[in-house]
């Protein structure tokens, strides 16, 4: 009895241990750092120009323009975790060919911006990109989010509902406080999470054309999720990709998907 006791006592001690260690470190968890970052090629591209983006005076990013014609609208990408904005290139190849202008939105202590690496403030970097591209672009903007970046988008709407002309999420969670509890059955999620995250409470203001993005082989944030967001929000299309994974979508995509994606958000190419 005295070894049992002995043994549930150890077990709880080591319990305790992990709760705390989640509540502690849980940024570094879902911010894991980003491989080695890629500089994208400031300047003249074949059919567009980059550069930095320094909305307030400090590297938030980079802003991407079709060359040769003004750009019809802004789109902002928010990258996933383990990711930079040197990462999203090639998605906003995608919309600057149809005439808009993209800014890769990056979050503190991710690619080149200085700060803290944490949830708090790679959201208060999301919302301020959104407030800062409404100040200096009086065209229509729309919000593009990639798993913790449709998070992010989502929450970055919250307020600002009217400011935003269309979202398309991929592999969004539904919130990451369902996510987590999937993951971690045994350990008190909702007590744990800094904040829940919830992309179907942040979005339920919202009502403009919501594009999700699913993948039927996510198994980092398997595509239930992303179905139960669409089934909550009464202005979501639902784009489901059979046979992609988590980190795949994009290869997935093929040229009626992105014309189904811009049909639902009701974008047209420049002319």
């Amino acid at each position: 009895m005295t070894l049992l006791l002995s043994g549930l006592r150890f077990a709880f001690i080591v319990y305790v241990v992990a709760v705390v260690a989640l509540y502690v470190f849980q940024d570094r968890l879902l911010l894991p750092p980003a491989p080695t970052v890629t500089d994208i090629r400031l300047g003249r591209h074949a059919d567009y120009d980059v550069q930095s983006w320094y909305p307030r005076g400090w590297y938030a990013g980079y802003v991407i323009t079709p060359t040769g014609r003004q750009p019809i609208g802004t789109f902002l990408v928010y990258h996933g975790n383990a990711e930079s904005a040197e990462n999203k290139q090639s998605l906003a190849e995608v919309f600057v060919r149809f005439g808009y202008r993209v800014v890769l939105v990056e979050y503190p202590g991710h690619g080149r911006r200085q700060g803290t690496r944490t949830m708090k403030a790679a959201l208060a970097a999301s919302r301020s990109a959104l407030s800062d591209a409404r100040a200096q672009w009086a065209e229509s903007i729309f919000l593009v989010g990639e798993s913790l970046g449709a998070g992010m988008a989502a929450q970055s709407i919250r307020g600002e509902e009217s400011a935003v002309a269309g979202v398309l999420l991929v592999t969004p969670w539904d919130s990451l406080e369902s996510v987590a509890a999937e993951k971690l059955r045994l350990f008190p999620v909702r007590w744990i999470l800094h904040a829940p995250f919830d992309t179907v409470d942040a979005l339920k203001h919202y009502a403009g054309q919501v594009v999700v993005v699913g993948c039927e082989l996510d198994t980092l944030i398997p595509v239930w999720h992303a179905e139960r967001l669409a089934r909550l929000h009464p202005h979501v299309q639902f784009l489901l990709l059979p046979g992609a994974g988590h980190n795949d979508w994009f290869s997935s995509m093929t040229a009626d998907h992105w014309r189904e994606v811009f049909r639902s958000l009701q974008v047209a190419p420049a002319q």
